[in-house]
């Protein structure tokens, strides 16, 4: 049930279904699932089912959760409560349900099942979305997130043409108009919800690959030409299809991890002239792209600026576009939870990072005798995914979003599965972590500065 639950709990918190369908919204199925989810949790607990465990995320989460509420709440008043519970709370109960839902092998290959085949759909959609011609979308309700837009069939190149022949005072779009009644976004392909952002959509798709491949490892070669073949292609032509930079450099991480696992030292350096090809692919150019990084290097500045004036406590939870010139999020996580949540938050926040990352490394490190191969080879996929998350986090405010929380959920998965086998596997927070949280927290600013300074010049 619990596992039931969980996963159908992904399927619609990547696929939207009550935007696509609107009466269905009634139905609050997040929140049915969340309960269904949870209930079945109960129901394997008291029958001493589980065997997961305290994981080592379940701290960090504690007190970031704790700090994040205090801090909004002194800043905000009493209305910080309802934000800091809409802008977090569901990301960290979907982290623990998914965790804990999933701690088997059997469990866990159903959860990378169900994302590789959410993988393949959202890829299928972001490619078909890119192939159409561009046509008129009349803007319906003016969202700055998520405006209601209205196709008309009517072709186009620019908007302005739309407005000739189009409604007497309505206002157009011209975009590519996919399945599920999603839309580009400048051109650039979207789908909904979590993936709404060209960015984070290439983010998730990138994360995704390396689950593909742990789905291939022992196939027939005919599987793998049919199958995976097709979605790996998809995949990497929907990160093309987004122009986004972000993108290209999770597919660089990815591949840099790849070289340096296979060839060693020269393997790294081979990557040095791999990874530059990888950047000519589907990166923005021209004005639009120049215009876009000098607002992001503003927006950075200002988003530095504003930890600076409050290092300890922070503005509060999304407050950020509120108190800069530009009201626009940090495109940057680190900085963005430095600037609302003050560096104590932000060591909070990288804390569950770490041990997240930290519990693939000693898994494929040092496994415990006789584990599962099945593992084993999770770990490694899943060390390879969560590293390009982080990678590509730099440039999107993606710390909140339910989607990584998800991810975050999976590490705590297998660290429950690897104890299911192993009761004796630990993997704890020690001094020498917390040095290491502390400097990668400081390190991460300190990048945001140099590369903010970069892009301004």
């Amino acid at each position: 049930m619990a596992i039931v639950g969980a996963l159908l709990l992904v399927v619609v918190l990547l696929f939207r279904p009550m935007e696509i369908v609107p009466s269905i919204a009634k139905l609050h199925l997040l929140e049915v699932l969340t309960v269904i989810t949870a209930i079945g949790l109960a129901i394997e607990a008291a029958r001493r089912r589980g065997r997961a465990g305290f994981a080592p995320q379940l701290p960090w989460l504690a007190g970031f959760l704790g700090w994040a509420f205090l801090v909004t709440t002194v800043k905000l008043g009493s209305q910080g409560l309802s934000i800091a519970w809409a802008t977090i709370a569901l990301g960290a109960i979907f982290m623990v349900l998914i965790g804990y839902a999933a701690t088997s092998v059997q469990r866990l290959t159903a959860m990378v099942v169900v994302l590789v085949a959410s993988l393949a759909v959202i890829s299928g959609i972001a490619v078909h979305q890119g192939m159409q011609p561009r046509q008129c979308l009349e803007i319906i309700a003016h969202d700055p997130d998520d405006p209601e837009l209205a196709p008309d069939g009517r072709e186009c190149e620019r908007p302005r043409a739309c407005e000739q022949g189009g409604k007497e005072g309505a206002e157009y779009l011209c975009e590519r108009v996919g399945a599920l009644s999603t839309n580009s976004a400048g051109g650039r392909v979207r789908f909904r919800g979590q993936l709404a952002d060209p960015n984070e959509l290439s983010v998730f798709v990138g994360a995704g690959l390396p689950l593909l491949y742990l789905l291939g490892i022992g196939r027939s070669r005919g599987t793998k030409l049919l199958f995976l073949a097709p979605v790996a292609i998809a995949s990497l032509w929907a990160v093309v299809l987004t122009q986004s930079r972000t993108g290209q450099i999770v597919l660089g991480t990815i591949t840099l991890i790849a070289l340096v696992r296979r060839f060693g030292l020269f393997g790294s350096l081979f990557s040095l002239g791999v990874l530059p090809l990888l950047l000519l692919f589907g990166g923005r150019e021209g004005a639009e792209s120049d215009a876009s990084k000098i607002e992001r290097a503003m927006i950075l500045r200002e988003g530095l600026e504003l930890f600076r004036a409050h290092p300890f406590l922070g503005v509060g939870l999304a407050q950020f576009n509120q108190e800069i010139s530009i009201p626009m999020t940090a495109h940057n996580s680190y900085l963005l939870v430095a600037a609302e949540l003050g560096l104590f938050g932000l060591v909070l926040w990288m804390g569950m990072l770490w041990m997240t990352l930290k519990i693939a490394i000693v898994v494929v490190r040092d496994p415990p005798p006789g584990l599962d191969p099945e593992l084993l080879r999770f770990a490694e996929a899943f060390a390879v995914s969560f590293t390009a998350i982080l990678a590509g986090v730099f440039f999107l405010s993606f710390c909140y979003k339910q989607l990584l929380f998800v991810w975050i959920g999976l590490g705590v998965a297998l660290y429950g599965a690897v104890r299911a086998r192993a009761p004796a596997f630990r993997v704890r927070t020690t001094g020498r972590d917390v040095l290491g949280i502390v400097a990668c927290a400081i390190g991460a600013l300190a990048v945001t500065y140099v590369f903010s300074r970069a892009s301004a010049g």
